[in-house]
């Protein structure tokens, strides 16, 4: 307790000792009797006593609030507590405010073979309430170059320690590999895109397919894209039936209640986009956010990449939620983009940029590119080598 505190306390129990004087008091004689006693005695009797306990309440209010701030400045709810990012070392969980590890998570051991594509093989994302994670991991068998993913979830503690890891929460999708993964809010459905099969000679490659799992209840729907185009950053609305991703050069949306078994159904909000590109729906349905290319050089101007908002009834640009410069002068693009559960606060990487969090415009740096590497960025500036890295809260 501080000495302000203490001398808030001693002032309010001072100020009521001051109203209880001699004068103030009847002869024992004449004390009225309880069923006498005047109503309106009580509270005022009471009201130092109700002060002091006033002033009580709030310091204690006030020193609980010290060591577990429930706001950010300006009164917006605070970031999750932790996130989950996947890397060719394996799992980690982290603290998003900071960026400090809690955790290396010891995920069950996979078959032997080949992963690609994604770090470790993993693909991952979070219910954006930074306790409860998914977790793809696909392994190609070396001979048949049939791959094989399979799904765990992950659940952790207040002080970011895993008390949950439970595997193959789905049963596990063969023939393909998982290339995007998302999770609703409430944790009941579960979406990811795997590619399609393998071909050979002049004919058009199929393209990837979208599956939808209720954990519920066990039941999956699928969906299949285009020739030739892949599926990439899934992510649902708060409804848990509206779902975004990028199939191809477009954002698009998809109401997976409606009746069809192709993504000609889906929706296009934004046209012309360059693959790979992060991309994400808020939680209300009513927006996208999307990665932007760097923009060409203006003369001597440096280059600059962005992330974009976009308007899902529309497709007309609302504006930008942040820029960088590309320090690097070659093609950078945001690779990550994914809201938190309130849309308050969104995680951002590019290959260009480190793991950061945005919220209100400002950006914090979580996890930074090791040091000493040939093309490590100067410890005070935010400009990244490019990162084998996925991230989910």
């Amino acid at each position: 307790m501080t000495q302000r505190i203490e001398q808030q306390l001693r002032d309010a129990f001072a100020a009521g000792a001051e109203l209880v004087r001699a004068e103030t008091l009847r002869p024992s004689g004449q004390v009225p009797r309880p069923e006498a006693r005047p109503r309106l005695r009580g509270p005022l009797v009471l009201a130092p006593l109700t002060a002091a306990l006033a002033v009580v309440a709030v310091s204690l209010t006030v020193v609980a609030g010290l060591g577990s701030p429930a706001t950010t400045v300006g009164g917006a709810p605070p970031p999750p507590p932790f996130l989950l990012t996947a890397g060719e070392d394996g799992l980690s969980i982290h603290d998003t405010v900071n960026g400090e590890i809690t955790e290396l998570v010891a995920t069950p051991p996979t078959p032997k073979g080949i992963t690609r594509s994604t770090p470790g093989g993993y693909v991952i994302a979070g219910t954006g309430e930074g306790t409860t994670f998914y977790v793809a991991q696909s392994v190609t068998e070396p001979e048949t170059m049939v791959s094989t993913t399979r799904f765990s979830r992950l659940r952790v503690d207040d002080r970011g320690k895993t008390t949950e890891i439970a595997p193959d929460v789905i049963p596990p999708v063969t023939g393909a590999a998982v290339t995007s993964l998302a999770v609703t809010q409430d944790g009941a459905r579960l979406a990811y895109g795997f590619h399609g099969e393998m071909c050979t000679g002049s004919a058009p490659c199929p393209g990837d397919r979208l599956a939808v799992v209720d954990l519920i209840v066990g039941k999956t729907r699928s969906w299949s894209a285009e020739d030739s185009e892949s599926i990439e950053s899934l992510s649902w609305a708060a409804d848990a039936r509206t779902l975004a991703f990028v199939a191809g050069a477009e954002v698009r949306v998809l109401d997976t209640a409606a009746a069809g078994d192709t993504l000609t159904g889906s929706r296009v909000i934004v046209r012309g986009v360059e693959s790979p590109v992060g991309a994400a729906i808020s939680p209300d349905g009513r927006t996208i956010a999307v990665g932007g290319p760097f923009s060409p050089p203006d003369g001597e101007a440096p280059q600059r990449f962005s992330i974009e908002e976009y308007a899902v009834a529309d497709g007309a640009r609302t504006r930008t939620l942040f820029s960088a410069e590309n320090a690097a002068r070659t093609v950078a693009r945001w690779t990550l983009i994914r809201y938190d559960a309130t849309g308050r606060h969104l995680l951002i990487m590019g290959n260009m940029y480190p793991l950061s969090r945005w919220e209100d415009g400002q950006v914090t740096v979580l996890v930074r590119p090791e040091a000493g590497g040939a093309h490590s960025p100067a410890p005070d500036s935010p400009d990244a080598s490019p990162q084998e890295m996925l991230a989910a809260w």
